[in-house]
């Protein structure tokens, strides 16, 4: 199944590299274990590039695309995150 990680109890916002790294080693402990996590961004109005550079596209030095796109999902999202998510992922995997 996976775990349930609300963002928000863990970082007070989702702004700084800081903030990133904290939410990746808990990214990066559940992979390694191969769990799955959705990450919940309930209360989040948005999120910034350096967060999601740290949190989410740094994960691609230690695991390949595939294995987080079946490993790791998100909730309570709103268009600007997703936006941010999705460009972020799909120019560094295309820059391969």
């Amino acid at each position: 199944m996976g775990s349930l990680v609300k963002v928000l109890d863990h970082v007070e916002r989702c702004y700084s590299n800081n903030d990133g790294q904290l939410i990746q080693t808990m990214i990066k402990s559940a992979f390694r274990n191969d769990e799955k996590i959705t990450l919940s961004f309930k209360g989040v109005d948005g999120v910034t590039s350096s967060f999601v550079n740290t949190s989410l596209i740094d994960l691609l030095e230690e695991f390949s695309f595939d294995f987080i796109k079946n490993h790791l999902a998100f909730s309570d999202t709103n268009s600007q995150i997703n936006k941010l998510i999705n460009d972020r992922f799909k120019f560094e995997v295309k820059k391969g």
